[in-house]
């Protein structure tokens, strides 16, 4: 039986550059260098007794003022970017949740995402699938797989399945199997979670 006491969500999310964290991090990161770069350039003019103005033209100037207009515009990108984002959040849950469980579901983020209560899964199981592009290559890919009830039956069917969230990210790590058990066995322990490996198609 599954205990009542409510704890903290177990939650995937999103990791690497295609976030819209790591955009916010990343526009910031070159706001930052822009100061430092000038800064930089006016340390130099005067430790080298010269006008500040010709290195600052130099940089910021050149190109038809290409960099000068990049650099004001840029916070002000970052800074609508980052009200929105904070906006979006409070209205409605993160596009970079890829999975979330919790006392009463399974939630699948994504494209689609989909909410199971835990009464209507039967197990949790990752698999890998094979792909084959072509020139492109082939290999396997993780998925996680939801088994769940189906209506009027006593037999299990495959549920909804994603990709095995992290496996996407470029500066992500994937979730660790060990993680998802740890978690499932908090939230719902008679629900199995199995890692079946590769399975074709």
């Amino acid at each position: 039986m599954r205990e009542d006491t409510t704890t903290e969500p177990f939650v995937v999310r999103r990791t690497g550059l295609g976030t819209t964290l790591s955009i916010l991090y990343f526009g910031a990161l070159l706001v930052a260098l822009e100061i430092l770069l000038t800064v930089g350039a006016v340390v130099w003019a005067v430790l080298n007794d010269s006008p500040m103005r010709r290195p600052l033209e130099a940089i910021w100037l050149s190109w038809g003022g290409a960099p000068l207009i990049f650099a004001i515009g840029l916070p002000i990108l970052i800074l609508v970017g980052a009200i929105t984002t904070t906006e979006s959040r409070r209205e409605s849950d993160s596009d970079d949740v890829l999975l979330c469980l919790d006392n009463d579901r399974v939630y699948l983020g994504g494209d689609q995402p989909q909410t199971l209560p835990w009464g209507e899964v039967h197990g949790i199981c990752r698999v890998e699938r094979h792909w084959d592009h072509g020139e492109d290559g082939e290999g396997w890919e993780p998925y996680l797989v939801v088994i769940t009830h189906p209506e009027g039956s006593n037999s299990k069917s495959w549920g909804p399945s994603r990709h095995w969230p992290g496996t996407k990210a470029i500066m992500g790590r994937p979730l660790d199997f060990d993680a998802l058990l740890a978690a499932v066995k908090r939230y719902a322990p008679h629900i199995p979670v199995t890692d079946r490996g590769r399975v074709p198609e």
